[in-house]
């Protein structure tokens, strides 16, 4: 082969050195063929390679390495105690392994929040023995503590970090997706008062989010606004790696309606609630020059409804509301192919569809909201009520998601039948390593449940659903709910509005129908941003059912208002 390739003596001259020098460094790969070696490179594999490896290997210096990797990509699919149970299998470590053992165990305490024992632990490696690769685990590390203490900035700075040490595209896009994340999540006056020292990547970021920040509720201008900030920052990771959340701004199109289809129950027993739901959507569409086409979807099958519509030349849908319908969709995605539609309701089935959003008053709007209220009142270890039905499923399995995001650990969840489970559990022991309550219960069940808490535990901050609120609630049941705090629709904020009054008066002050009226209001609003929501992360507009924006699957979020009973009466937080 060497002889082919050098035919003729120029050509040869000139191969030679080349071919000489390569065939040195692979010389020296083979006399430096330690399997040990491959620690300071990334660990592409899963865990179960790793873990069949050690069941084949004989040779004692290369099953430690294969029990290190399976330890490394262990922690990073969160299966912790497998991890620690092949560390704790490794003797007689040399160098090289001890320095990446030194990683995996810092990681692992990071991982558990024991931030000032892994900042302890990677205190003891040594920056300049790490190869790239191992620079870019040590950041990690720090990025995760700093998370861990909230410290959104630190994290930012660790990645920047981590960003200078990775060498193929697939993790620099992850990172700069998590940087991203971090910043978006970050208090803007943090971000404005945050000064970049030097530090041109930094500098470049905070450019970015306040590009970002500034042009939010004007979407139309944001794609100018990015496209600005990457002339200004050429060189920037993320000028050419934008985050996957930014990258389909630059198509951005302004949401324009012309004809309208709203598919709601407006005939037999769920006449009441379609009706007051389209009272609501006519009085916020007002004298707009949108044509509606009302469909009542109690009537013909849903199929042929939205076939209707098509025929209609409408392209946009609001509804249906009923889950069986919204089913029909789920179940068949392609009758509203080429429809924008706005599902008013979600099922277990919700997934992601093109140009589907799903917008209703569900319970993990309030569970969500609830793990972020009772975190930021310094709760760290909630107690969350709920029955044993399928709102307090949904909402314990809501809560938990939540409060895994904010806190990394599990919320202790009591699922009751009967108000006097509650009752029995409490009297033994279940509130007593518990800081806050987060009870799912109507007025009866919860006037029971605060009189038992306030009995056991009278220094537990108490938080309810809206389930609780009821015109029905006389001056006896506000003072006897004094400092519990409920979640529910910023409607009721102002009840001497003259919307208020007006609603109040059409509904005879029933909250049930005087939320489904602020959902079909809410209703027009978002089918009015359509695009913006689907298009632009962070959109939000202000909505009489909460600050509404778009989450996974678009599944339309509420940030709940907040309320206090206070000496008999009931007081707005926020």
């Amino acid at each position: 082969m060497l002889s082919i390739l050098v035919q003729g003596t120029g050509l040869k001259k000139r191969l030679l050195p080349v071919l000489f020098t390569l065939f040195l460094a692979g010389c020296t790969n083979l006399f430096n063929s330690s399997f040990t070696s491959s620690l300071k490179n990334d660990a592409n594999a899963s865990s179960d390679f790793y873990i069949r490896k050690i069941e084949q290997t004989q040779n004692k210096e290369d099953l430690q390495t294969y029990k290190l990797l399976a330890a490394r990509v262990l922690v990073t699919e969160n299966k912790i105690p497998q991890a620690e149970a092949y560390l704790a299998e490794l003797a007689d470590l040399n160098d090289e392994q001890k320095l990446d053992k030194s990683l995996v165990e810092a990681h692992i305490l990071a991982v558990k929040g024991k931030n000032k024992s892994a900042e302890r632990q990677l205190s003891l490696v040594n920056l300049a023995l790490l190869s790239p690769s191992q620079k870019s685990r040590y950041y990690e590390i720090l990025a995760r503590i700093a998370e861990n203490r909230n410290d959104n900035i630190a994290a930012i700075k660790a990645r920047i970090q981590i960003d200078n040490f990775l060498t193929d595209i697939q993790r620099k896009q992850k990172n700069n997706d998590r940087t991203w994340a971090l910043l978006r999540n970050t208090n803007t006056g943090i971000l404005n008062n945050t000064s970049a020292e030097g530090n041109a990547a930094l500098g470049g970021w905070l450019a970015l989010a306040q590009a970002y920040n500034s042009n939010l509720n004007q979407p139309a201008q944001l794609s100018h606004a990015l496209q600005n900030w990457k002339n200004n920052y050429p060189t920037h990771t993320a000028a050419y790696l934008l985050p996957t959340e930014l990258q389909g701004i630059a198509n951005f199109q302004q949401t324009v309606l012309t004809q309208v289809g709203l598919l709601l129950p407006l005939s037999s027993n769920a006449q009441l609630i379609g009706s007051t739901i389209k009272k609501g959507f006519d009085d916020a569409k007002g004298n707009s020059s949108v044509q509606v086409q009302v469909f009542d979807t109690m009537t013909m099958p849903m199929e042929q409804i939205i076939e209707q519509a098509k025929q209609q030349g409408i392209n946009t849908i609001i509804g249906p509301l009923l889950k069986q319908n919204v089913d029909v969709i789920l179940n068949n995605p392609n009758i509203v192919q080429g429809l924008n539609v706005l599902a008013l309701n979600s099922t277990p089935n919700v997934r992601a569809i093109g140009q589907l959003c799903y917008y209703g008053l569900s319970p993990e709007d309030e569970a969500e909201s609830a793990a972020n209220k009772m975190w930021n009142d310094s709760v760290r270890k909630p107690l969350v009520l709920v029955p044993q039905n399928n709102v307090g499923q949904r909402t314990a399995s809501a809560f938990t998601v939540r409060w895994q995001q904010l806190s990394g650990t599990d919320a202790n969840i009591k699922f009751y039948n009967q108000t006097a489970d509650i009752n029995f559990a409490l009297k033994s022991g279940l509130s007593e390593n518990a800081e806050g309550v987060y009870i799912i219960a109507n007025g009866e069940q919860l006037s029971e449940i605060k009189v038992a808490i306030d009995n056991i535990n009278p220094n537990l901050k108490l938080y309810a659903s809206s389930r609780n609120n009821s015109p029905n609630n006389g001056p006896e049941y506000r003072l006897l709910m004094n400092n519990l705090q409920f979640s529910d629709i910023p409607f009721f904020k102002d009840i001497e509005s003259p919307q208020y009054k007006q609603i109040e008066k059409m509904t005879n002050g029933d909250y049930s129908l005087m939320r489904l009226y602020a959902m079909g209001a809410d209703a027009w609003l978002l089918i009015n941003q359509f695009n913006e929501f689907r298009q632009i992360p962070g959109f939000t507009i202000d909505g009489l059912t909460g600050k509404l924006s778009a989450g996974p699957n678009c599944n339309i979020d509420r940030d709940m208002t907040w309320f206090q009973y206070q000496n008999g009466s009931i007081y707005p937080l926020n």
